[in-house]
């Protein structure tokens, strides 16, 4: 029911194409049930002796009106209208491909037949992928849902199919999957930072890495993290921001993280930075099974909450707010989308849900979050939309991942089949916040209580970074 959740935080109409999706999720899920008890019931009846059971009549005429309405959808709804496909792309000498090539050579192709023919190797784009999406996609792509994605939405109703039920070995092997693939994977497209999340460019000349940099001393300094202070980061990756808060900010930072392949790398990392594996502490674990005896000056989130579901936001503010002392604060950066999306918006959060990040359900309109954080006991101080930095940071991992010895690596490690479907996740992941679809919503908050000291925002002490006073919502260090 996440699924269901989002789509309605997310709809502003009931004609909305979040709410049309749902409804055939519901219809196809009904469907489903129907012919199934249908077919018991073929099944099991015994006819008394001298009746006349009219009920396969009734299943076959049923299934007939299901023909019907699917073959209107095919031939009708998606019609996608007259378009210069092979411009664009090259259709592979395959059944699929050649099947393809007669039906979409004229005509708009369906975003969803397009990654799916794409890393299925069906069919190749006439230049660089990124370059075509962002210049042409308006040329030659249809952005309405197959009947395979509506299938896809329909199981989201099955539990033990579905990807949003959030207990909690559910949520590691959706971790695992993913982030255990090796840190080689992950390397050849992060580079030596190995920072899965947004960076802040002071200028979009600077590097991956100096923009990295940056966002974490941001967040670092809207903390006001001083020397000694006690910090923990939720979802801490491969470490990077703990050494960061330990490093250049004097503090005793925790990270936690259910990948273990990740956990190995920092304490790896600590080794070769500091001479001790045990430099920043790392900790293998949920974070709800953080003891709740711990006690933290300063907690980071940085898109992790999108792993933690709708269902269980409040449960993960909570948990927070246990962890965190009465004057401490929290960042939480999150990935969002805008409300009212239309169907190219759709279409990519979908396809993040379906083949990146399974599970990955809190992406939603800042006003969501906003509305959770209070429920949950917090005063929103500041709102940051660093999306445009996504844009940037995400075309570097393209660029990365494109280079000739990484694109070698992952063929000669993987298959080519993964290699595709990543390239088309960045490049594509890449146009999304600067079409606006698409955004990263950094939060700064804190407990709403009497004996908050609200005057730190006021006299909030020197920028750890740059030397200069910082106000706690947003840094910059002119010299980098």
């Amino acid at each position: 029911m996440e699924k269901v959740n989002l789509g309605l935080s997310m709809a502003s109409k009931w004609t909305d194409p979040a709410m049309l999706l749902i409804y055939c999720g519901i219809i196809l899920a009904w469907v489903v049930v129907t012919v199934s008890l249908c077919a018991y019931e073929m099944i099991t009846y015994e006819q008394p002796k001298g009746e006349v059971w009219h009920g396969a009549d009734g299943f076959v005429s049923f299934l007939v009106a299901i023909y019907i309405l699917r073959l209107l959808y095919n031939s009708v709804y998606l019609n996608t209208g007259p378009a210069e496909t092979t411009k664009y792309i090259d259709f592979a000498d395959t059944a699929n491909g050649r099947a393809l090539k007669a039906k979409f050579n004229k005509s708009r192709i369906p975003i969803v037949t397009l990654y799916d023919s794409y890393f299925n190797l069906d069919l190749n784009f006439k230049g660089d992928v990124y370059e075509v999406l962002k210049d042409h996609r308006y040329d030659f792509i249809a952005w309405r849902p197959t009947m395979n994605l509506i299938k896809f939405l329909a199981m989201q109703f099955v539990p033990g199919i579905s990807s949003s039920f959030k207990d909690k070995l559910s949520t590691k092997k959706e971790i695992a999957d993913h982030y255990d693939r090796g840190n080689d994977f992950f390397a050849c497209f992060l580079g030596e930072s190995m920072v899965y999340t947004s960076g802040v460019f002071h200028g979009t000349h600077q590097t991956l890495e100096q923009a990295q940099f940056n966002k974490m001393s941001m967040i670092c300094n809207k903390l006001q993290i001083k020397k000694g202070h006690r910090t923990l980061d939720i979802g801490c990756g491969w470490g990077t921001l703990v050494r960061h808060m330990t490093r250049e900010f004097g503090a005793k930072a925790t990270g936690v993280t259910l990948s273990k392949e990740g956990a190995k790398w920092c304490r790896d990392y600590n080794e070769r930075e500091f001479g001790n594996r045990d430099a920043t502490e790392i900790l293998v674990m949920d974070y709800r099974d953080v003891p709740p005896n711990r006690k933290f000056n300063a907690i980071s989130s940085v898109e992790m909450a999108e792993h933690v579901g709708l269902a269980n936001f409040q449960l993960y503010l909570s948990q927070v707010k246990r962890l965190l002392t009465d004057d401490g604060m929290f960042v939480c950066q999150v990935s969002g989308i805008r409300q009212n999306p239309n169907w190219e918006d759709t279409m990519w959060g979908l396809f993040m849900s379906r083949y990146i990040f399974p599970g990955a359900d809190a992406s939603t309109p800042a006003w969501w979050y906003t509305k959770e954080f209070e429920k949950a006991g917090f005063n929103v101080h500041s709102l940051e939309n660093v999306g445009v930095h996504y844009a940037h940071t995400i075309h570097r991992w393209y660029q990365n991942w494109n280079k000739e010895d990484h694109m070698k690596h992952i063929l000669e490690r993987h298959d080519e089949r993964l290699f595709r479907l990543w390239n088309i996740f960045l490049a594509w992941s890449a146009i999304a916040p600067v079409a606006t679809y698409g955004s990263c919503l950094q939060f700064l908050v804190h407990p709403s209580t009497r004996v908050f000291p609200l005057d730190i925002f006021c006299n909030p002490g020197p920028d750890n970074v740059s030397g200069k006073n910082v106000i706690g919502v947003g840094l910059r260090n002119d010299n980098m």
